[in-house]
């Protein structure tokens, strides 16, 4: 009900303040049409005065000129009149041209020449006669200044032609002075009638304003005045009410800030806007990174990436954090002078009043040192498993080799030392079990080289990852390349076991789950590394398989044996592969260690 009272009351407001606009307008436009129709009457007041004054003074002119005439024709001599010829020219110049200044207008003389169609006719009547004027005072000009026989009869038709015309034009002109005069006083009875109209409508409007927009304003006022007086004493108990919960607030902030100044000095804590720019870091963080805030701020978390999580593992953080919900997982980071350090992260959003996260909060502690003891531990004790491992192998190899490789060799010496059988039957299954004999020998000599090979560790790694090479091509249908670009003679023997079985774990790998028809073993060295990459032309897989929230048995076993032995020789593993794009795996190992 309230709200519906606003719209309405906004409504009201809205069509006041158009009307009033409207009336403002209207008066200022009838204000403004009124000065203009008065500036306009001034003005052609002024300008029909000075026509009627100069039609006069042509009135005037004509008698001057007939005037000065007569005494060129008497020939009279007088002392005012020394130049008459002159005169009577430059008189009949201004008569003319003002003249046709009063027909058809002049600027110069401020002449407007819109002359009504009544005064039209007026000029046309007398035309005749003030060009007869003009026509004879110019003959007798012409006389004077060339005075023959045959010009002095021209003189007497000349007076004669002025004297008859003189008249009439006087006439004339004292109708034309006469019909501006009545004229001019029209166009001032009708500037009257509608000065007369705007005022009728100006108080019209006024008395509208007052009934239509100040009336209802002033009441809207007055109701206006009594809401504010209710609104005040409800505002002073609202005020009352906010002095009591800015009590409260400034306790839950002082309580914030003792909860930021440990929590900042207590963890690592960052912050990004939600786009991921970091907009700050506290002193730890700038000490485990060492980056300083400057160098850290307006920049993006990739600057410290160590480059060990997959993409999807920061997909995941992403598509987490950008719906509102905690993330929790441990980072691996590289600081700025190289080294590693890890960190267990938790992000919190800040969300807007939307639900959409307006920042990140991140909150980290270090678990470098714990990682580090944990990778050490699990490396004493994938090595004592693996050096068990090779021993028991070692062991099986020898009494697989020297027990029952030896048995069967005699086994065998035995068979062939039999004399021919009876029969053919008796034959062909002596045949059969020389064969199955024979296979069986190939068979224990295999698994014996498998679980030690004898070339390993009598001439190293480079030879026996060729022999390998061939024996996997001969016993399966993948032809396995095998191209050696280093110089490397013999390395540690256990670095030389765990690269051997890296290969393995890789073929095994490749014959399996791959299916691919070839794999490329690549070795290479420099001065401090021993560098082998293997890679097949097989159909690959997703490398989100790779992380470890979602590995399984069947897709990641022989990638996690692989790991763990080239961390075991503090090597470097990397894995590039994705469905249809064959897989490529690189170790990198320290020569020094090896």
């Amino acid at each position: 009900m309230k709200a519906k009272q606003e719209v309405l009351d906004e409504k009201t407001g809205h069509n006041l303040t158009r009307m009033y606009i409207f009336a403002l307008t209207a008066v200022a436009f009838l204000t403004l049409t009124g000065q203009f129709l008065i500036q306009s009457s001034i003005n052609s007041q002024i300008s029909d005065s000075h026509v009627v004054n100069l039609a006069g003074k042509q009135r005037f002119k004509s008698q001057e000129i007939v005037k000065l005439c007569l005494i060129l024709y008497a020939g009279l001599e007088h002392i005012e009149y020394k130049n008459k010829i002159k005169e009577l020219k430059d008189l009949l110049e201004y008569w003319e041209k003002n003249h046709m200044g009063l027909r058809y207008g002049n600027k110069d003389l401020n002449l407007p020449g819109n002359n009504s169609s009544q005064i039209e006719e007026m000029y046309d009547a007398i035309d005749q006669n003030f060009y007869s004027v003009l026509n004879g005072a110019l003959t007798i000009i012409n006389v004077k200044e060339n005075p023959t026989e045959a010009n002095k009869i021209k003189t007497d038709a000349a007076i004669q032609r002025i004297l008859s015309n003189e008249r009439t034009f006087l006439n004339g002109m004292d109708e034309i002075v006469h019909q501006y005069d009545v004229e001019a006083q029209k166009k001032m009875a009708l500037l009257r009638k509608i000065e007369h109209i705007l005022l009728i409508i100006t108080l019209i409007i006024l008395i509208f304003e007052g009934l239509f927009i100040f009336r209802p304003s002033v009441l809207k006022i007055k109701l206006t005045i009594r809401e504010l007086i209710l609104s005040e004493e409800k505002a002073s108990d609202l005020a009352n009410k906010l002095i009591i919960a800015n009590k409260s607030l400034e306790r839950s902030i002082r309580d914030l800030k003792d909860i930021h100044f440990a929590l900042d000095h207590a963890s690592i804590v960052a912050k990004t806007d939600k786009y991921g720019i970091i907009t700050y870091v506290n002193d730890k963080f700038s000490e485990i990174s060492k980056y300083k805030r400057e160098e850290l701020l307006g920049n993006r978390f990739h600057m410290i990436s160590g480059h060990y999580h997959s993409k999807q593992f920061f997909d995941r953080m992403w598509e987490t954090i950008s719906s509102g919900k905690l993330w929790n997982d441990e980072i691996k980071n590289k600081a700025k002078d190289g080294s590693y350090f890890w960190l267990d992260t938790t992000i919190v959003p800040v969300l807007s009043n939307d639900g959409s996260p307006s920042s990140y909060i991140a909150i980290y502690t270090d678990i470098t040192q714990k990682f580090k003891q944990s990778i050490n531990e699990q490396k004493i004790r994938t090595s004592s498993i693996i050096e068990g491992q090779e021993k028991e192998r070692k062991k099986i190899a020898r009494e697989l080799h020297d027990g029952l490789g030896q048995k069967l060799t005699a086994l065998k010496f035995n068979i062939e030392g039999l004399k021919g059988a009876a029969s053919k039957n008796e034959k062909s299954r002596l045949t059969e079990i020389k064969n199955m004999l024979y296979e069986t020998i190939v068979e224990v000599r295999r698994i014996s080289f498998n679980l030690m090979p004898s070339v390993l560790s009598d001439f190293g790694i480079i030879p026996a990852l060729k022999n390998l090479s061939e024996q996997v091509s001969k016993s399966s249908d993948i032809d396995v390349v095998f191209e050696n670009k280093s110089n490397i003679q013999r390395l540690n023997k256990t670095v030389e076991i765990n690269i051997y079985r890296i290969i393995q774990e890789a073929l095994n790998n490749a014959i399996k789950y791959a299916e691919a028809d070839e794999v490329i073993i690549f070795v290479s060295n420099s001065d401090t590394y021993l560098t082998i990459c293997i890679s097949d032309n097989g159909k690959g897989f997703n490398s989100s398989y790779l992380d470890s929230k979602v590995r399984s048995v069947s897709s990641g076993n022989g990638i996690v044996n692989i790991q763990e032995r080239t961390s075991l020789i503090n090597g470097e593993f990397r894995i590039e592969t994705g469905i249809g794009k064959g897989t490529k795996i690189m170790i990198k190992v320290p020569i020094v260690n090896a």
